[in-house]
């Protein structure tokens, strides 16, 4: 507060109030008290400034961007002002508008670094990606150790396809301020999101040499190793890290998801009993119990828990909607269908309001796909890939039996699994990456000697999880993306599709949470569309590789075991072995959604569930074409 003709030292009272709740995060009484200060000295700036940063907390940005432009009318020269203005103009989404503040702030002070970062964030929100690219740079400048700025700057590297260049930035960041953790956590972030699992992990466990005590890097570390299946290596690092947070609720259900991975279901159930009622606004817990157990009754305790939880209102919606997919699969196994399709809807809303999915570039993505992956093509490069046959690739829909169909080939003693293996997807990028074609347009340029090395980097990925067998599985379902790449790549191998009841496949999808990267599941008309899609992009597949591309129906192999695995066997060049008739006996690690459903001996039990939900499904039968069944 700058004005000078007002003496009052009730008002100044008042004012030091504001800024003490101000400090203190308490916005409400904060906005209260700086209303006072400005109903009574309306011409001072910094007031409405402060009433601003106030409303802002309150997560008011109209309120407070109105505020900020009359305190910037008093005094249009302070650069603060606009900066101030700039930042909640991005925080209401308005990057066009924001960018302008910035530039006026830059105007006064040329060389001010909240302007020019803000500036080029603003940018970037605004979609001018190369203007905010030489922002952040021109920041980096000012301030070359910013950790802020070198992130900002890669992931604006990154989203315009400049991956080796956000790589560097963030690798010499690294090398030159070791001591700054964010930027170790951005680039092990980053790897990750390239598929590089192993090399993110690697750098973790670098990374904590200098930084031995950070509870995020090691909690990065257990997370790396878990999505490459070191379940032990998980195991124990999650047990570290609860050493550092014994009280931890998302490292706990973690570990009780990796013990259950692991077969020790009881210590995993009694981890997640011990949230739930220690942690009552954690929903997690709740669905990894409902998973895991079978319900009988409306009445049951955990039923009857969950429904109260959701009563209570301090509840995250990020949270509760794993409330709402448990209580769908408890009133399921009740046979309430009505109930757990309700609880099902809910929670699919929720998830999806989380979202950013947009279905027609799904569509045009396929299109591409058919397009790029010609017969003119196929025919162009075939027989120039590797000539092993080691690799055999499983795809399908998410919940069509690709886990199921793994877990029962790998009783056989000539069969192991890398499980579901990123290596695919992560060369089909690097091909685009360094061609000036987009994917999968680029393959075209490809020749046998780069066939044969980006197959023997398959290989070696392959073999890092599973040495030694006749036969190893990647069982990544979205394969299907790329099995006219797999078959590039390796001519002789097999690729087996397992597909499922559509209305079966795209219920049981509708079921499940999934890890980021599904985001189609949660809508039943954009589930619908995209099993269109999938539909007759397999169809394409089939045409182009005939007898190389095997199907496997989920139905028949549940019903008519045997018949169905000899044949499948016979295509695989494999001899007959009936051990695989009884896969759930050595049923070990298991780290997908169907970690429970694999352990029991083939039955019948999941097909044809649809029928119970009938009557809920008009969006989906009308995306997929199907008439309703009499």
């Amino acid at each position: 507060m700058r004005s000078s003709n007002v003496d009052s030292g009730h008002l100044q009272k008042t004012w030091q109030k504001g800024v003490r709740a101000l400090e203190q995060r308490d916005f409400v009484r904060a906005v209260g008290h700086f209303k006072k200060v400005a109903k009574a000295i309306p011409q001072d700036p910094d007031v409405h400034f402060a009433l601003a940063d106030a409303l802002l907390g309150q997560g008011r940005a109209d309120n407070a961007i109105r505020e900020y432009r009359v305190g910037i009318d008093l005094s249009p020269g302070l650069a603060i002002g606009w900066i101030r203005l700039g930042g909640a103009l991005l925080l209401a989404g308005q990057g066009s508008k924001a960018l302008e503040a910035f530039d006026q702030a830059q105007t006064i002070e040329p060389d001010n670094l909240r302007a020019q970062a803000g500036g080029a964030e603003a940018a970037a929100m605004a979609g001018d990606l190369e203007t905010a690219q030489a922002g952040f740079v021109s920041a980096l400048t000012l301030a070359p150790a910013n950790p802020d700025l070198i992130i900002s700057l890669a992931r604006l590297q990154d989203a315009q396809g400049q991956t080796d260049e956000a790589e560097d930035t963030l690798r010499r960041a690294c090398r030159d301020y070791p001591g700054e953790l964010a930027l170790w956590l951005a680039l092990g972030r980053a790897l990750q999101a390239w598929d590089r699992l192993e090399e993110a992990h690697a750098l973790y466990q670098q990374a904590r040499v200098t930084h031995p005590g950070a509870f995020e890097l090691l909690a990065e570390s257990a997370d790396s190793a878990y999505q490459m299946r070191d379940l032990d290596s998980a195991r124990d690092l999650y047990r570290q890290l609860l050493h550092l947070e014994p009280k931890n609720p998302s490292v706990r259900n973690s570990l009780g998801q990796v013990l259950a991975s692991l077969g020790e279901e009881g210590d995993a159930q009694q981890i997640f009993q011990e949230l739930t009622k220690e942690e009552p606004l954690f929903g997690e817990p709740w669905l990894n119990i409902a998973r895991a157990r079978h319900f009988t009754s409306v009445d049951d305790p955990d039923i009857r828990q969950m429904r109260t939880v959701l009563k209570r209102r301090q509840m995250n919606p990020s949270q509760t909607l794993y409330v709402h997919f448990a209580l769908g699969k408890a009133l399921d196994d009740c046979k309430d269908y009505d109930q757990a399709f309700a609880h099902y809807e809910k929670g699919n809303t929720l998830r999806r309001r989380e979202l950013q999915f947009d279905a027609g570039e799904v569509d045009r993505q396929f299109d591409r796909l058919i397009e790029g992956f010609s017969p003119e093509l196929m025919d162009g490069l075939s027989e120039k890939g590797s000539s092993e046959t080691q690799p055999l690739f499983i795809v399908g829909m998410p919940r069509s039996g690709t886990t199921l169909l793994e877990q029962v080939l790998c009783a056989h003693p000539d069969v192991g699994t890398a499980g579901e293996l990123r290596d695919l997807a992560r060369i089909a990028r690097n091909v685009a990456r360094s061609n000036e074609k987009p994917w999968p347009e680029c393959i075209s340029d490809t020749s046998g000697s780069q066939l044969k090395t980006m197959a023997s980097e398959y290989l070696a990925a392959l073999e890092s999880r599973a040495s030694g067998s006749e036969r190893i599985i990647d069982k990544m379902p979205q394969n299907f993306l790329h099995v006219g790449f797999a078959a590039l790549l390796f001519p002789d191998a097999t690729v087996v599709h397992c597909t499922r009841d559509p209305l079966d496949t795209c219920l049981s999808n509708y079921f499940q949470i999934f890890p980021g990267g599904i985001d189609f599941a949660y809508d039943l008309g954009e589930l619908g569309r995209y099993y269109k899609n999938y539909q007759r992009l397999m169809s394409h597949w089939q045409a182009l590789l005939g007898d190389r591309l095997v199907t496997v129906r989920y139905e028949e192999l549940v019903s008519n075991p045997e018949p169905t695995l000899r044949a499948l066997l016979k295509a695989i060049d494999l001899p007959w072995d009936p051990v695989c008739l009884s896969h759930h006996e050595s049923v070990q690690r298991v780290d997908t959604l169907s970690l429970y459903q694999v352990r029991q001996p083939l039955n019948v039990g999941s097909t044809k569930r649809w029928r119970n939900y009938e009557k809920h499904l008009g969006p989906l039968r009308e995306a997929l074409d199907e008439p309703p069944q009499v």
